[in-house]
């Protein structure tokens, strides 16, 4: 024998102490089931919780959150498992998901402005002009005539603005390049993105001032100091004598300036220098200045910072017809410089008194030279070219009268407003702000200020909202369904996007059903999240799939829950670990919650992967509380004993039609080495190298693959589920076609770009977005075997590693619906359901247009039949063990066909539970509760309960709801008693036995802040005899159960709680010692047997006070032998619970002996 940690061997007497003074808390009997939504956590399947912090985990915990303009708690099952756990350590929960899923309605995607690409230069038609162009300008002096003024025309009357005369080439990227209205043109902001801004205009007029001033030869400090000519002279001399009609001046020489904008020719650059030097300057200076600091030599070859200014402002960008992205790029570049007026070597340059409406003006005059060059035909980046970084949905409400959303948006009536000074910017700045203007169906005109800047007040999630019901939609009819910030501002530092366009994509609704280039079929029930497929080292020239990571928590939130990381891969041990981490974790400070050592791909070993963390298709047990492994085929077969994984497959994503481009991952394929280039962003000054330099990675804070590290990133709407192809019927389909989009994967080896889709493993993606292109990213440097050089970026074993994550997880729930569609209404055939279902030969009379479809015999899709899966998980009394039970969310009010299928399965298909069901207080369907005729009186309460018809003494219900404070929310809410309840039952089988009442002094004090009501005491007694079990309050207690009773019409000793647990309890108890004798020989012997075993429970019950009296009777009937039955009859006589005390005071006279009365 063994007591504690001590063992006995020898014979002896033995003496130990043991302190009874403190109070033990003993493990009860209680077991309780749950079926309704939670936080996270598998679905249609009773997973079993032994305490609060598992629950956690695998369900999420508590959430405040109500149903939309509700006071329906939409996670009242969370708060009943808080309670309840700190009583009991036996509890299944069975989470509810959806089966109808939405049509998701119309879309409009922004889309971005792919960057030039400069190796497609080398295509480009070039055409140089054929000769200098030689225009005249004249500009009024301002300021006492001292400096070039604010305008600059070409005609001596100052009538027409000098823009007009320059070429067509140059004209057309300022502005809209209209020669018709010019300036549009020269005075349109170009911005070089480094917060500063010019105009063509102001540039001229720079160049005017530069030529005008004087370098005279009193020195050096003379230069600029502005020595002007004289009001009204002339000077048309080269001899380089001194007037008389110059101001201030001894020796003048008129200085050269050439602005140059762009890549200029070499012979072009030298023949205007000639022309400076040798008509302005005896001392042959000329001044150079490339506006746009462009060095010549390797503008076209390279994507130098120097480049930046000229790509930005001189090229444009050319929309296509048909696309909301464009398809070339035009550019131009051009020099001015001073120019003779007439023939001859001398430069002419004037000024002159004109009077122009009355005013008069000193006027500056000459002729400047204009050589330009055009570029055409200059491709963006096709990969960054359209695509999508944003996508807005509209609006929308599903009631019962529509079946499904019926939207405030429906038609292409959104746009993209990039125009004026306020938006133009977006253009080459894709955070800078833009306008979004929307018309709804009923003729309401909307305009937004937004931006892709997560950090600005105006960031789209923020002015849209990303959730149907987050703002009012009369206030915003559109939402933003996923944004890619990080994708965004990846490809703009990299150079790769120029900014937004100024267009969406827009895609009809799913149930449309003539239109099949859609993203809206989300019609189908809930999904499971998933990893793509890890994959093996580079064989040859293909990989070979191993196992890809499946969660064990379905729907949506569990695509943010976790990623996997692969590390320390060892060729030479054939080895790896794995482990789980927090999906918002960083690379640097990785939260780990799951970790696996020294697995294998040997199934016959200890360490193979399956056999360590558990597959879903159950030929190993699950030991992870987050992932299973789904195996490819031919691993458990040995086939890939000996290989690693070493990168992983692409995910599956949606089509935006044919012209956009889809989003991606932006992975970490390298370790950064101290002094590499990052980033370039073209968007710099042209004058300042902007580049991001890496410090060098610190390999034990980054990981490969997808990561949050310097030079990658990811979005987290990218993982979440983007619907399907819309099937040829919706109104029958439950299922739609997968997307051919596969994102690239990636891979450490740098050889495996030789992996391509349409061969080898990936021949059937031949009808993929990769067909006939490498399948992966891949790292830098070969990885197939253990290295062994010191420089290999792979030689460290914790430099070898991935991460990626599971994506596509989908809750099954219309987002368009305030409510469940769990009311009696969305019964099959029924008008709620027949309002969302196709017109067919069984439903003619149906209204809809395939929101609701029937799935088999028995089910259809709507969130009464989830409801009803979730209730019938607990249908076998040998599968899963309970004794209470209860179903939060639903009520017998507004879903009463479901709360009689609760009670039908636990009367008859479980008959060993007692069901506590909630009693609504309040008018459920109110967004507040501050009107007080919204309030359920408990006279109300009890006539609610008649008009039920509500006859069972397996159910329980309470009456009213109390406030419970929400620590971990820091916030007050109001939740039906049931989760006091069930701890109070909890709390009675472990201090005494479920045949004492869980009610009262000592086993119903309720932990809440308030009732919702306090009862009076006639009000207890109106819902005592409607059978509604009272929260009573108490100044000296607050709160307390206050009622036994259960929903049994007739009076009987089964119409009290303690009574119905205690022949429940009994059954149990007896069904498991009777059990143990089927199979025997039915005669004397078993049925003694009997008898010894039963009598036992019984009379313990008895001495325990749960019974009176008992008899067992058993059948010795010939006929029952032959039919090899042992019929009994067990007579008991339960002990009824106190509920009623009476006292008679008597008062007596003084002189009274109390012996005589």
């Amino acid at each position: 024998m063994a007591d504690g940690n001590r063992v006995f061997v020898s014979p002896g007497v033995y003496t130990s102490e043991k302190d009874l003074t403190f109070v033990a808390q003993s493990v009860g009997v209680t077991t309780l089931g749950l079926v309704g939504e939670a936080l996270k956590g598998p679905a249609f399947e009773p997973i079993f919780i032994q305490n609060y912090d598992d629950f956690t985990t695998r369900f999420g915990g508590t959430s405040p959150t109500t149903y939309v303009d509700s006071q329906i708690p939409k996670y009242e099952l969370g708060y009943i498992a808080k309670s309840y756990l700190s009583q009991s350590n036996q509890l299944f929960v069975t989470r509810v998901l959806g089966l109808s899923g939405y049509d998701a309605g119309p879309s409009w995607s922004v889309q971005t402005i792919g960057s030039l690409d400069p190796t497609t230069f080398s295509g480009a038609t070039t055409a140089y002009t054929s000769g200098t162009t030689r225009l005249p300008f004249y500009i009024p002096l301002t300021g006492s005539n001292a400096t070039v003024g604010s305008e600059m025309f070409s005609n001596a009357t100052l009538s027409t603005d000098f823009i007009s005369t320059l070429p067509n080439s140059i004209k057309a990227h300022f502005g809209n390049g209209n020669a018709a209205n010019p300036l549009l043109d020269w005075e349109e902001t170009i911005y070089l993105n480094d917060g500063t801004s010019t105009t063509l205009k102001a540039d001229l007029l720079s160049w005017a001032s530069a030529i005008y001033g004087i370098a005279s030869d009193l020195g050096s400090a003379d230069v600029g100091t502005g020595k002007y000519l004289a009001t009204g002279a002339t000077y048309s001399s080269c001899t380089g004598s001194n007037p008389s009609n110059l101001v201030s001046a001894t020796t003048p020489w008129y200085g050269g300036a050439i602005y140059q904008y762009g890549v200029i020719p070499t012979d072009y650059t030298n023949l205007a220098t000639a022309t400076t030097t040798n008509s302005l300057s005896a001392t042959s200076s000329t001044t150079l200045y490339n506006r746009l600091s462009v060095d010549s030599e390797t503008a076209l070859t390279e994507f130098d910072y120097e480049n930046d200014a000229w790509y930005y402002g001189l090229f444009d960008y050319t929309g296509s017809s048909t696309c909301c992205s464009g398809t070339t790029y035009s550019g131009v570049s051009y020099q001015l410089y001073a120019t003779t007026a007439t023939t001859g070597s001398c430069q002419q340059i004037s000024t002159g008194s004109t009077t122009i409406g009355g005013t008069a003006f000193t006027v500056f005059s000459g002729y400047c030279a204009v050589d330009y060059v055009d570029f055409g035909n200059v491709k963006p980046y096709e990969d960054y070219d359209g695509m999508v970084v944003l996508t807005l949905r509209s609006r929308g409400l599903s009631t019962k009268a529509s079946g499904g959303p019926v939207y405030e948006v429906t038609a292409n009536t959104v746009s993209f407003d990039c125009t004026g000074g306020t938006y133009e910017r977006v253009l080459e700045d894709p955070f800078a702000s833009f306008g979004i203007n929307a018309r709804t169906t009923s003729g309401r005109d909307y305009s937004f200020k937004t931006s892709m800047s997560v950090t600005a007040k105006d960031y789209a999630a923020s002015v849209f909202g990303v959730t149907p019901f987050d703002k009012q939609a009369v206030d915003v009819p559109l939402f933003v369904e996923e944004a890619y910030p990080t994708l965004l501002k990846d490809s703009w530092r990299k150079g790769k996007v120029r900014g937004l366009q100024c267009c969406l994509t827009y895609l009809p609704s799913a149930r449309a059903t003539t239109n099949t280039n859609t993203i809206a079929w989300y019609m189908h029930e809930w999904l499971t999240p998933e990893t793509p497929y890890v994959v093996s080292e580079l064989q040859g020239t293909d990989v070979f799939r191993l196992f890809k990571f499946v969660s064990i928590s379905d729907g949506t939130t569990a695509n943010r829950e976790y990623k996997v990381s692969i590390i320390n891969l060892s060729f030479e041990r054939g080895e790896f670990d794995v482990i789980v981490r927090d999906f918002y974790d960083t690379d640097a400070n990785p939260v780990v919650l799951e970790k696996y050592t020294r697995c294998s791909l040997d199934p016959t070993k200890v360490s193979f992967i399956g056999r360590k963390i558990g597959t879903s298709t159950g030929e190993f047990e699950l030991k992870s509380k987050y992932t299973m492994l789904f195996l490819a085929d031919g691993l458990l077969d040995g086939i890939y004993a000996g290989s690693l994984p070493c990168g992983f497959e692409g995910y599956r994503f949606r089509s935006y039609g044919n012209c956009p481009i889809n989003p991606r991952l932006v992975y970490k394929t390298k370790y950064y080495t101290p002094g590499e280039v990052v980033y370039d962003p073209p968007f710099g000054t042209g004058t300042v190298n902007n580049a991001t330099i890496s410090g060098g990675d610190k390999i034990s804070k980054v990981y490969l693959g997808i990561s949050d590290s310097l030079g990658a990133g990811y979005d987290p709407d990218f993982f979440d589920h983007k619907g399907y192809v819309v099937p040829s019927n919706v109104c029958t389909a439950t299922a739609g076609g997968e997307w051919s989009v596969i994102t690239q994967g990636f891979h450490m080896d740098s050889g495996a770009t030789v992996v391509v889709g349409g061969s080898g493993t990936y021949v059937n993606w031949s009808g993929t977005s990769l067909n006939g292109k490498s399948i992966f990213e891949c790292g830098v440097t070969s990885f197939r075997k253990e290295p062994t050089l010191s420089t290999d970026p792979y030689k460290k074993l914790r430099a070898r590693k991935f991460t990626l994550a599971p994506h596509g997880g989908f809750d099954g729930w219309d987002i368009y619906r305030k409510t469940r569609s769990n009311t009696d209404d969305y019964r099959m055939g029924l008008t709620g359901f027949l309002n969302g279902a196709c017109v067919n030969t069984e439903f003619p009379t149906a209204k809809g247009d395939g929101s609701f479809k029937k799935l088999n015999t028995n089910e259809a899709n709507t969130d009464y039949f989830a409801y009803l899966r979730g209730i019938n998980e607990f249908s076998n009394p040998e599968s899963v063990d309970i004794n209470v039970f209860a179903t939060p969310g639903i009520d017998y009010v507004d879903n009463l066909g479901l709360v009689n299928e609760a009670i039908d399965m636990v009367e008859t298909d479980r008959a060993d539970s007692l069901y506590v069901v909630t009693t609504p207080d309040y008018n459920m369907f109110v967004p507040n509760t501050t009107v007080s005729t919204n309030a359920v009186s408990p006279e109300e309460a009890v006539d609610n309960l008649e008009d039920s018809l509500i006859d069972s003494n397996y159910t329980a219900t309470y009456y009213p709801w109390i406030q419970i404070r929400d620590a971990a929310n820091n916030k007050q809410i109001y939740i039906p008693p049931t989760a006091e309840v069930m701890r109070n039952i909890a709390l009675t089988d472990n201090i005494s036995f479920p045949w004492f009442a869980s009610a009262g002094y000592t086993r119903g004090l309720v932990n809440a802040t308030k009732a919702r009501k306090k009862l009076t005491l006639d009000e207890r007694d109106t819902l005592y005899v409607g059978r509604l079990n009272p929260i009573a309050t108490f100044s000296d207690t607050g709160p307390i159960i206050w009622g036994n009773k259960t929903l049994q019409i007739r009076e009987s000793a089964l119409d009290r709680i303690n009574v119905r647990r205690l022949l429940l309890q009994t059954r149990k108890l007896i069904s498991a010692v009777a059990v143990r004798l089927i199979f025997e020989q039915n005669d004397e012997i078993v049925r003694q047997q009997f008898l010894d075993l039963v009598n036992p429970i019984l009379d313990s019950i008895r001495r325990d006070r749960g019974l009176t009296d008992f008899r067992v009777v058993l059948s010795n009937d010939p006929q029952e032998i032959d039919r090899n039955e042992m019929n009994g009859k067990i007579y008991i006589k339960p002990t009824r619970a106190l509920e009623y005390i009476f006292v008679e005071f008597l008062i007596t006279p003084t002189g009274a002996s109390f012996e005589d009365i």
